[in-house]
């Protein structure tokens, strides 16, 4: 018992030792996991995307064609907004892991498509949540009227 108290504690100084001859300090290693961390929260970046280049120009009822309805359709001034939200399956919610599963973040994409005088002027992309890229969500939306 007694040499079983003796291998404990020399593991123990040795970790003790590790930690303070280490290269980076302490307060170094925190920040670093710190700024790590908070770039997990930061928002996606939202770029042009194929499909949401290819329907600009094309007319309301195009887009309600290939798209179908909207969630949403607002009308300010002479500019119609159709807004069109699509989710990520349900399937991606869950990753394998092991002989197991771990839940992830849903997340899907709102899409607005800007129209002046019948025809699309822009399409915006936002993800939710907004740290987590769906851009693949947003462009199956416009998946048939890119063909």
């Amino acid at each position: 018992m007694g040499q079983l108290l003796s291998t404990q504690t020399s593991a123990t100084q040795r970790k003790s030792h590790w930690i303070a001859s280490s290269p980076f300090p302490a307060s170094a290693i925190l920040s670093c996991l710190l700024l790590t961390l908070a770039s997990c929260a930061t928002a996606a970046t939202v770029g042009e995307y194929p499909n949401q280049q290819k329907v600009i120009g094309k007319s309301k009822a195009d887009i309600l064609a290939c798209a179908g309805n909207p969630v949403k359709e607002q009308t300010r001034n002479d500019v119609v907004l159709l807004q069109y939200y699509k989710e990520a399956p349900v399937l991606e919610e869950s990753q394998p892991v092991g002989k197991g599963s771990m839940s992830t973040i849903r997340h899907g994409c709102w899409a607005t498509v800007v129209l002046m005088e019948d025809r699309v002027t822009d399409v915006r992309y936002r993800f939710a949540p907004p740290s987590m890229d769906a851009s693949n969500d947003c462009e199956a939306i416009f998946e048939t009227c890119a063909q």
